[in-house]
């Protein structure tokens, strides 16, 4: 099957008053044509700061 999607090793910190925030860590994963995918978790796990990348509004961080 044909890869639509290849995400490798996202990586998302966010800096607080207190300190860093590690929203995703090493998340990679592919999709292929014709496949149904989820992101599912518990809130604040990251599944919206993924979605965000993936669309190309927020960038992963750099390490």
């Amino acid at each position: 099957m044909k890869d639509i999607l290849k995400i490798n090793n996202i990586k998302k910190t966010y800096q607080t008053k207190t300190g860093e925030i590690n929203a995703l860590d090493g998340i990679s994963f592919t999709a292929n044509e014709g496949e149904f995918v989820s992101i599912i978790g518990p809130s604040g796990c990251g599944k919206s700061s993924l979605l965000s990348i993936i669309a190309g509004l927020e960038e992963k961080t750099s390490r």
